[in-house]
């Protein structure tokens, strides 16, 4: 198996490494651009890399977009990461795209995908109070109406609705003895009457909401898919929805290699550079083997994607969301220790991609969710 990029992936890769080196490649400009750090994404520089054509890299080009790879939309995840470029809008956007690649109209293409190549941010709403890595037992419901649907309930932890165009609210619109049935996706204009976007404030800044259903109108063709068969879209999504995860993360642990490798290359104890002490080089070569283990499995499982889009891929899915999210948070925990005080100082970025890092564990399905999966398809 061949995981050398081409030479048209290579050019990708340096042109977003000049970009986020020059308009977000320092301290000043990313304080600047997040509101002090409390925003985690930057209109300014995401329409810039619409323009760039950047944001429709896997949405074919009918709609706006150039028609890349799901390994092309990997590397502009991790390199944006890694630059620490203020887009954190694009993971919920690729993901909404995904779905509305697989199951939407038409019509519904136009306005997304389109959209989403032009710039917009998309949501999609899963998580309840009492649903989480149950999704199946969510219980925001939508009646059917004349001419559409009524909803009423509440989502948490809902990422970027904020400052979304639309949220893709999963709804139960039929209750029976099987859970997992009766789900639908529906589409939900940010602004609709009936909708309330309250954010969450987290250790790691304002980027997820509660969200509040009450009478909220939606109508009939602003379904995604089928009615009552949201489960079966989930699932078909989820795969890849991992992959965006991992591959976000991926960015961030090697940033903090970047970070950690220069800081104790200069910082000096005992008269000498830290980085020539054993203790510390030993852990540096095992995050380092780690962090490289990391890639080959978040390239490999991108060309499995993209050799057959529509295949289930649970297991090499949660191995790759399990894997590197763990070894991200394992990069930046070590390289905050290895920093000592300045690594919990906010004058540097290590403190911020900690807690970028911790969440990562958690969204998405938890790593104990993953290990459950992956363990399922070995047979146990």
């Amino acid at each position: 198996m061949d995981f050398a990029l081409s030479d048209e992936q290579e050019d990708f890769v340096d042109a977003i490494r000049d970009f986020c080196d020059r308009e977000c490649g320092t301290p000043d400009q990313r304080e600047r651009l997040t509101d002090g750090y409390r925003e985690h994404h930057s209109f300014d520089i995401y329409n810039q890399m619409a323009e760039l054509g950047w944001l429709g890299v896997t949405i074919a080009e009918e709609y706006g977009g150039s028609g890349g790879s799901m390994l092309d939309a990997c590397l502009f995840m991790e390199e944006t990461s890694r630059g620490l470029a203020p887009i954190g809008g694009y993971a919920t956007t690729l993901i909404v795209a995904g779905a509305t690649q697989r199951f939407g109209t038409e019509a519904q293409k136009q306005e997304i995908l389109g959209g989403i190549a032009a710039g917009s941010v998309e949501a999609i709403a899963m998580t309840e109070p009492e649903a989480g890595s149950d999704v199946g037992a969510l219980s925001l419901k939508a009646e059917a109406v004349d001419g559409g649907f009524v909803l009423n309930g509440q989502k948490v932890f809902c990422s970027n609705a904020h400052i979304s165009d639309h949220v893709l609210v999963v709804c139960r619109t039929t209750r029976s003895e099987d859970k997992h049935k009766g789900m639908t996706m529906i589409w939900v204009p940010r602004d609709v009457e009936g909708m309330e976007v309250v954010p969450i404030e987290t250790m790691g800044g304002r980027e997820t909401n509660h969200l509040y259903f009450t009478d909220c109108p939606a109508r009939a063709e602003d379904v995604l898919g089928e009615v009552d068969q949201g489960w079966t879209q989930l699932m078909a999504g989820l795969n890849v929805e991992r992959l965006i995860l991992a591959a976000t993360m991926l960015g961030i642990a090697q940033r903090a290699m970047d970070d950690l490798l220069a800081y104790v290359k200069e910082r000096r104890q005992f008269d000498r550079p830290i980085g020539s002490f054993q203790a510390l080089q030993h852990r540096i070569a095992d995050l380092a083997t780690d962090l490289q283990a990391a890639r080959l499995m978040t390239h490999w499982v991108a060309t499995l994607v993209d050799e057959d889009p529509d295949r289930m891929l649970p297991q090499q899915a949660s191995m790759v969301k399990l894997f590197v999210t763990e070894v991200t948070k394992r990069v930046t925990l070590e390289g905050m220790q290895m920093m000592g005080g300045y690594g919990y100082s906010s004058e540097y970025d290590m403190e911020r991609l900690v807690r970028t890092s911790l969440v990562s564990t958690i969204y998405g399905g938890t790593s104990e969710i993953q290990r459950t999966i992956i363990a399922k398809t070995l047979g146990l």
